[in-house]
């Protein structure tokens, strides 16, 4: 299998015309962050505004993180609506004791929260407990390193150590997919994404990434980037995860400068802040390879 390549990414960007709206880019809406972890809701809202979206949503625990996601973000809109993809879960230490529960289960079951009733779901973090025992009825994606994926399989009656996951990422990203019946975004050094029986594998070499905050940012961008971009097929799908992947990867390069040589240290607002310039380095393709 051949890694997602930069060309790969390229045929996923979407540019507005003199027709597009606001909801023709596509309307992501967030149920992330805690009383106990606000910043994950901040971090996630930074990464879906940069997604080339038109409109995102905010749910909060509490008054306090929306004021704190509203300040931070301002062109964040707080509460429900409808949403062509939906994130849940960063920031969230239990899904299922958390105030806003019952929403995260519907938006799992019942396609009619979705516009037009049809989208994507993200499932960050302890979001990922959700699909322990319910199918999705949408088409949804886990985001787990391989520490997590080892406490999900163990759930499900499958042992294996996350240094057995990192090293066979492609066989237990597919086993996890038909366990769960949703896409995997194993994430690690080469991140897998994989669905139905279709792969994609995607260089994360930017080490930088390896510090708090960065997985709350791929989760939201992921979640903006769906709601984009729509895709129409499982193979389509597997693939635009990718290419959110890859372009999270390459907003961490050109962060921390690590194009040529070690770079420098980054943190999570700094790859949010330079998903703009990712774009514009995928519109050309003479940079990419």
């Amino acid at each position: 299998m051949s890694l997602f390549s930069g060309e790969d990414a390229h045929s996923f960007l979407i540019f507005p015309d003199a027709t597009s709206n606001k909801y023709s880019r596509g309307v992501a809406g967030l149920l992330t962050g805690s009383d106990r972890f606000p910043g994950a809701g901040v971090l996630s809202s930074k990464g879906a505004l940069r997604s080339g979206a038109g409109f995102c949503r905010y749910i909060g625990e509490s008054q306090f993180c929306n004021s704190l996601v509203l300040n931070s973000c301002p062109e964040m809109v707080m509460g429900v609506g409808k949403c062509d993809s939906f994130l849940i879960g960063s920031g969230i230490s239990d899904i299922f004791h958390d105030s806003r529960s019952d929403l995260a289960m519907r938006l799992l079951v019942d396609s009619s929260m979705y516009r037009e009733e049809r989208g994507w779901l993200v499932l960050d973090a302890e979001g990922m407990d959700l699909i322990l025992d319910s199918s999705p009825a949408v088409p949804a994606v886990i985001t787990p390193h391989s520490g997590e994926l080892q406490k999900l399989l163990k759930k499900k009656g499958v042992e294996a150590e996350a240094g057995s996951i990192l090293k066979d990422s492609v066989h237990f990203a597919n086993l996890a997919s038909r366990l769960f019946s949703c896409a995997v975004l194993l994430k690690g050094a080469t991140t897998v994404v994989a669905f139905k029986g279709f792969s994609e594998e995607v260089k994360a070499d930017c080490h930088y990434l390896a510090c708090a905050g960065t997985g709350d940012i791929l989760a939201g961008f992921l979640t903006g980037f769906l709601a984009l971009t729509k895709p129409k097929s499982e193979r389509e799908f597997v693939r635009a995860c990718a290419a959110a992947a890859y372009l999270h990867n390459l907003s961490a390069k050109i962060a921390s400068e690590s194009f040529e040589g070690p770079g420098h240290p980054i943190i999570a607002s700094d790859i949010a802040d330079n998903l703009p310039n990712a774009y514009l380095w995928a519109a050309r393709k003479d940079k990419l390879e």
